[in-house]
């Protein structure tokens, strides 16, 4: 059973509970930290629909599933006495009332003045680190103010001055370079803080003469090695694939992506941070990608030096698009993206690591419907870039294929879509996928308790009857409750054979701020294709169901839709769950079903713009 139907049921035996005179139900939700240095206090309850609810004395709006909310409520510095009641039609109330204690924030304990000391639990650097000759790390460490702060990064290297902060007093840091003439195996930083040698005494206390008084040592919990820049260290990608990013970072989703680099792609690595290696994909183009993802190439492996001369562009046999072809090596990396010429055509560029400029030819052979014109041109020391002009809008896709000498990008066509009169839907296959799902991957859950992957999957539900009743056929990338991999769901799109691709979530943000604050729809793509579709169902979403408008956001790394370029490739968020009136709504299958209407109808409005055939 649903879990609409059972709160609608729930709802149901609570009403006939009270024919009999009970007292509504009343369960706090929040807050349940009773004592807090916020100036304010979100509070969450849950009754039964049709009953008022007053907190503090304020009537709060109790919502479909019998959840009301009011968002900051003022606390004064110590204890506060909340009533929160709920008042049935014919009178009859039920009250909580809940203690919260408000205390002042405590103040930072100041570093000590009298005696040495070294906050080593708050130094940097953190973590493993492998630089390269002559790179510098950033040092620095909380300790006693106004002495002689001192680093080394090798028990064989020089003590290296740290500076205090003007600004800070007590905060002692500079950036350091770890030389050598060989490799060094990680070590701990040492730290060491000393008196001036014109100060005699602490103040108060007696002469301070033993070498014990005047200085004090600690060790930092990161490690610091050397890796020489003569020696070139060779990788190759072990896993399925390597995701490179541009930097190491904490970022939701992972990110900002650069590229998949696959199987027995050769990395030449120049340094490591914590579990990120440091790659050289060309002089002056710096990634990162997870140690996990690599190791170490046969001893003997050389890295290929192809010098880029030609390559030739034609219409593919089964004019399932055109394929553009250079003679790559398979170990070497390569990125594609797409981009927007200067005229405002569409176009795919492709970047080539480890090579320079010399093509004299590009070969544009008859058969081609897709593609306008190929160029290439030195884009940096070691790579060259090849742009790939399109006759006209839009781009549909594209995919890649390699083997051991040739890279080939297919440029894919749009779908041919009826004429007016029908529905550009029939005939089409569309995927879905719903987010999260399996006994441990719920994705965000409200104050019902009912966690995303439900109401993905039943909006999913929803989409899928909508667009089969309009002559589609569709892929459901999740089936029932499964939770197959992020690159797993971008495999099963592609197996489907699908021409669109629609994830469905729910969204959440931290409700510390307040659990009205933020609410409404969104729409996200990756990659430039995707724009269009996502704006369109945008623009429904917000005109057929009222919802708040949360943004059309692009570049967003969901895993799916960035391995997905085949075909644009979109992710709705429904409205948010940490909400609870959003969530109200998308408890309600009648609004699903709007939903889902508004989702279908953006994908329409798309297709009728772009329409691929005659």
């Amino acid at each position: 059973m649903r879990w609409s139907v059972l709160l609608r049921a729930a709802a149901a035996l609570v009403f006939a509970a009270r024919l009999g005179a009970a007292p509504p139900p009343l369960v706090i939700l929040a807050p349940t930290e009773l004592r807090t240095e916020r100036d304010v206090v979100h509070v969450l309850a849950r009754t039964e629909p049709g009953v008022t609810a007053r907190v503090q004395g304020v009537d709060a709006a109790v919502y479909a599933t019998g959840v009301f909310v009011r968002d900051r409520v003022p606390l004064i510095v110590g204890r506060n006495v909340l009533r929160v009641e709920v008042i049935a039609r014919d009178g009859d109330a039920t009250l909580r009332e809940i203690e919260v204690e408000r205390v002042l924030p405590v103040p930072a304990q100041p570093l000590p003045t009298d005696r040495l000391f070294i906050d080593a639990a708050g130094s940097q650097p953190k973590g493993l680190w492998r630089l390269a000759e002559g790179e510098a790390v950033e040092v620095a460490f909380s300790g006693t103010p106004g002495l002689v702060a001192e680093a080394r990064l090798h028990e064989r290297a020089p003590w290296q001055r740290l500076d205090e902060s003007a600004a800070a007093p007590g905060r002692y840091g500079a950036r350091l370079v770890l030389r050598g003439e060989a490799d060094s195996a990680p070590a701990l930083v040492q730290l060491r803080l000393s008196l001036p040698a014109d100060v005699k005494r602490w103040p108060g206390r007696r002469l301070a003469r033993k070498p014990s008084e005047r200085s004090i040592s600690a060790a930092s919990s990161g490690q610091v090695g050397l890796w020489h820049s003569q020696r070139q260290r060779l990788f190759v990608v072990s896993a399925e694939s390597a995701e490179a990013t541009w930097g190491v970072h904490e970022v939701r989703l992972g990110g900002p992506n650069l590229a998949e680099l696959p199987r027995g792609t050769l990395l030449v690595v120049t340094g490591q941070q914590d579990d990120r290696y440091r790659i050289a994909l060309a002089p002056d183009v710096i990634v990162w990608v997870p140690v996990a993802a690599l190791e170490p190439a046969a001893a003997g492996t050389r890295l290929p030096r192809p010098v880029f001369t030609s390559l030739s562009v034609a219409g593919s046999a089964d004019s399932a698009g055109d394929v553009v072809a250079l003679p790559w090596p398979a170990t070497l990396p390569a990125t594609v993206s797409s981009t927007l010429a200067g005229d405002g055509r569409p176009a795919i560029d492709i970047e080539l690591f480890g090579t320079h400029h010399a093509s004299t030819w590009i070969t544009h052979r008859a058969g081609r419907t897709l593609v306008r014109e190929v160029s290439a041109e030195s884009a940096g020391r070691e790579r060259v870039r090849v742009r790939v002009l399109l006759e006209r809008a839009p781009l549909w896709g594209w995919r890649v294929e390699r083997d051991a000498g040739v890279m080939r990008l297919i440029v894919l066509p749009p779908p041919r879509v009826q004429s007016a009169g029908a529905s550009p839907l029939a005939g089409l296959t569309i995927a879905i996928e719903a987010g999260h799902g399996g006994p441990t991957n719920l994705g965000a859950v409200g104050a019902t308790g009912v966690p995303e992957k439900d109401i993905n999957r039943w909006t999913g539900e929803a989409l899928k009857s909508e667009l089969e009743a309009a002559g589609a056929r569709v892929v459901m990338v999740r089936e029932g409750d499964d939770n197959p991999g992020l690159r797993e769901r971008a495999q099963r799109v592609l197996a489907g054979g699908a021409q669109l691709f629609v994830s469905v979530h729910a969204n959440s943000t931290d409700p510390r701020g307040g659990y009205l604050r933020v609410g409404g729809a969104s729409t996200y793509y990756k990659h430039p294709q995707g724009r269009d579709l996502a704006a369109a169902i945008q623009r429904r979403l917000l005109d057929d169901t009222g919802l708040a408008d949360f943004g059309l956001v692009g570049n967003f790394n969901y895993a799916p839709i960035r391995l997905v370029t085949a075909m644009p490739a979109v992710l709705v968020e429904q409205a948010f769950v940490s909400n609870p009136e959003d969530e109200a709504k998308l408890l309600d299958p009648a609004f699903r079903a709007r939903l889902a209407r508004a989702v279908r109808a953006g994908i329409e409005d798309h297709l009728r713009t772009s329409r691929g055939g005659p």
